[in-house]
């Protein structure tokens, strides 16, 4: 698709900012991602940094630099951090652990990318080891089938982060953010088709 909105990403006939809605969720949202991932139109990170602006940050991953501020956020007495992360393949046997409202905020750093990214960003974090693992197990299946190869089962990073906020009993703000992710599949999806009809036209 071609270059759009500087917000939403999407085509400027396609932009779905004026729908965009302003929740602000009571878990923290730190997502690491790649430049590679940043850059794709089909990203998701971006929608939830846009619809939940003052809970959620984006911290870029890269091999030769620690993320310093989002370390300093883990190492934060006021927050609870988890590392939201699939133990597929027995690649972890950390146990999965019930997200419970307590005195501290909870923070969810969320892996942004592909399975084998979201593996790589791990192994190569050492900051991140030591951190409890969560592992969703979603109410409905992932509705993103914006890329090829996608895994079927495994959320999309706003996916995620929905099930995460139903969890901390923000039913509500999870379907705000959910509906306005419906409206981003759906304006994706008709932006390709109508660059492929002028591409062929």
């Amino acid at each position: 698709m071609n270059k759009g909105c500087n917000q939403c990403e999407l085509p400027i006939l396609n932009c779905i900012c004026n729908k965009l809605p302003k929740v602000c969720t009571r878990a923290k949202f730190w997502i690491l991602s790649s430049v590679r991932e940043l850059k794709r139109p089909s990203n998701t990170a971006r929608l939830l940094k846009l619809a939940n602006p003052d809970s959620t940050e984006i911290f870029l991953w890269e091999r030769t630099k620690e993320p310093d501020q989002l370390i300093e956020y883990i190492n934060m007495e006021q927050y609870k951090t988890f590392i939201l992360f699939p133990t597929e393949n027995g690649d972890f046997d950390k146990s999965d652990m019930e997200l419970k409202i307590e005195d501290k905020i909870p923070a969810f750093i969320i892996l942004d990318g592909t399975w084998k990214e979201a593996r790589k960003i791990f192994r190569k974090s050492d900051f991140l080891k030591d951190l409890p693992n969560i592992t969703i197990r979603p109410s409905c299946s992932s509705k993103y089938d914006l890329r090829r190869g996608v895994t079927q089962g495994n959320l999309c990073t706003i996916e995620a982060a929905i099930e995460i906020i139903r969890m901390n009993q923000e039913i509500q703000t999870a379907s705000i953010i959910e509906g306005y992710y419906n409206i981003f599949i759906k304006s994706y999806k008709a932006g390709i088709s109508e660059y492929l009809f002028k591409d062929h036209f």
